[in-house]
């Protein structure tokens, strides 16, 4: 049933669910996000190379926000550098939490963070927009 669901889900263009994630799951997530061949890394910016300084420097994540003044108050603790990699389940208020890559398209990247066996939290969309550059677009909350 899942495996269809999947299907189904990529059929119609939306992120994949985050609902009963492995470790090796995430780790395939992360690395098919990090293959060369991956449309998201095609020039003129590579989204692993964006994603590489946007998870560890905060000064260039803010410079590549593209939220609403709304999102950006509403996020703010979010909207820190290590809140953007693949991550593993593991431990976060007793229930088993952990991030996982979604749809990895030319132009949109979903980064998907949730429950183990539950609901997504939210998740992270990233577009390339003006001159080819990735930025963090939009955060969406979880159902």
């Amino acid at each position: 049933m899942k495996k269809i669901l999947i299907a189904l889900t990529m059929l119609l263009g939306i992120a994949v669910s985050t609902n009963a994630q492995t470790a090796a799951e995430v780790k395939a997530t992360d690395a098919k996000m990090m293959a060369a061949k991956t449309p998201c890394n095609g020039a003129p910016e590579a989204f692993k190379t964006f994603i590489a300084k946007f998870s560890t420097d905060a000064e260039f994540l803010n410079s590549r926000l593209a939220l609403t003044d709304e999102q950006r108050e509403k996020y703010a603790d979010l909207l820190v550098p290590a809140n953007f990699t693949a991550k593993t389940p593991f431990d976060k208020d007793g229930e088993e939490y952990y991030q996982a890559w979604g749809e990895l398209q030319y132009n949109k990247v979903y980064l998907c963070c949730g429950w183990v066996d539950s609901y997504d939290t939210h998740t992270f969309e990233f577009t390339r927009g003006k001159g080819g550059l990735w930025t963090l677009s939009k955060i969406v909350p979880g159902e």
